[in-house]
């Protein structure tokens, strides 16, 4: 890794074991990138040690946020995340993506009153198709990972906690540990790993976030597709009840 110092080396090396089996949707690969190695490959030809540090920090705020708020996450990919962070700008820039993004997972994630249980529909682009398809006209040219989608992202946070605190229909408070599942299909572990690995190989995820330049696209119905794919499996919560 030219010009990385050691030291960043072992802090992204530390970082390993946050992404437990570091499962991919990548039918091609045994697992995800693991930090260290994504940092290998995006930062081969640059010098800059700032730059690096700077990912460094950012890349690690990430994991952690999305090791400790979505313990359970299943998928791991990270590698359009991790490049769309890299070519932010200079340092400065490149932290404070990683940080906001940490805050999304943070505000999402199970110590949040939302509470949902895998951040799978951020990284793998679900939550992004669904709101490009709903003004393509203004929002095709956004990215799932572009900073005016985040901002997206983030007022829809706090329009969530609004309607948890009205005790909405579809986004009430929630008993006990449970965790939030606005959707028609079930999304125990098990149904989670399976559904998203059927949808992979039928090419149905929308970000290929495996891939550094994510391949992204919105102009397929991914929501009804994946219902539609749960239905099938015998996932649905109507087959479950």
């Amino acid at each position: 890794m030219r010009g990385l110092p050691e030291d960043i080396l072992a802090g992204l090396e530390r970082l390993s074991p946050l992404l437990g089996d570091a499962a991919s949707l990548d039918t091609r690969r045994p697992r995800a990138l693991l930090p260290a190695e994504l940092a290998a490959r995006l930062m081969e030809a640059h010098s800059g040690e700032d730059k690096a540090r700077a990912f460094a920090l950012g890349l690690g705020e990430v994991v952690r946020a999305l090791a400790e708020d979505f313990p359970e996450n299943i998928f791991w990919d990270l590698d359009y995340l991790a490049c769309r962070m890299w070519n932010a700008g200079g340092p400065e820039e490149v932290l404070g993506y990683g940080r906001r993004v940490a805050a999304l997972c943070r505000g999402f994630g199970n110590k949040s009153e939302l509470r949902f249980r895998y951040a799978h529909d951020f990284l793998y682009g679900y939550d992004w198709a669904r709101w490009v398809v709903r003004q393509p006209e203004k929002r095709a040219t956004i990215g799932p990972f572009d900073l005016a989608f985040f901002d997206y992202l983030e007022g829809r946070l706090r329009t969530l906690v609004e309607l948890i605190a009205e005790n909405d229909p579809k986004y009430g408070k929630l008993q006990g540990q449970e965790f939030r599942n606005p959707f028609a299909f079930c999304r125990e572990p098990r149904e989670e790993a399976h559904l998203h690995q059927v949808l992979a190989q039928a090419d149905f995820i929308p970000v290929k976030a495996w891939r550094f330049d994510g391949d992204c696209r919105w102009d397929l119905p991914f929501t009804d597709l994946r219902t539609e794919a749960a239905r099938r499996l015998g996932l649905s919560r109507e087959a479950a009840s």
